[in-house]
């Protein structure tokens, strides 16, 4: 496995997740969209950019163009990968209710926006400019970001 398929399978796992949301969520079963959302989204989107940053942190690097000597950032992005991606899973496995999912979606949704904002700025600024990257790792981002906002607002209000 490399850092190029898990970046695949957490678009896969992230897309499913909120198409599955958007699904339930005009059946209407709203805290099943939430569930759906948080578990994918979150939780398993979490553990896989955690599996990707921390073990696979070399190749991850190299695939956006950010190779360092000192790996310790891959590390601490992979840290807060894990951390939403657990507390999303407990969230909602837990049944600790649509405000803490909300709450969970909500913050992982605006960290995930700022790390699209920055990939969008090196995308396009940076010394390797990449269309490619700016769609992957910009764009796409932060429209995950944004949907999970939507259902961030949905579980609270």
């Amino acid at each position: 496995m490399s850092a190029r398929t898990l970046a695949f399978l957490g678009i896969v796992v992230g897309s499913i997740g909120i198409f599955f949301g958007f699904y339930f969520y005009f059946q209407p079963d709203i805290p099943l969209a939430v569930d759906v959302v948080s578990i994918c989204a979150v939780g398993l989107l979490g553990v896989v950019s955690f599996i990707r940053h921390f073990f696979f942190y070399k190749s991850d690097a190299q695939r956006m163009g950010w190779e360092t000597e000192r790996p310790d950032w891959q590390f601490e992005v992979g840290f807060a990968n894990l951390a939403f991606g657990v507390v999303g899973l407990c969230a909602s496995l837990g049944r600790w209710g649509l405000a803490a999912q909300g709450a969970v979606l909500a913050g992982y949704g605006i960290y995930l926006f700022q790390a699209a904002l920055l990939n969008a700025y090196r995308s396009l600024v940076g010394e390797q400019k990449s269309l490619g990257r700016f769609i992957r790792s910009g764009l796409v981002t932060a429209l995950l970001s944004v949907m999970m906002g939507f259902f961030a607002w949905v579980a609270l209000v």
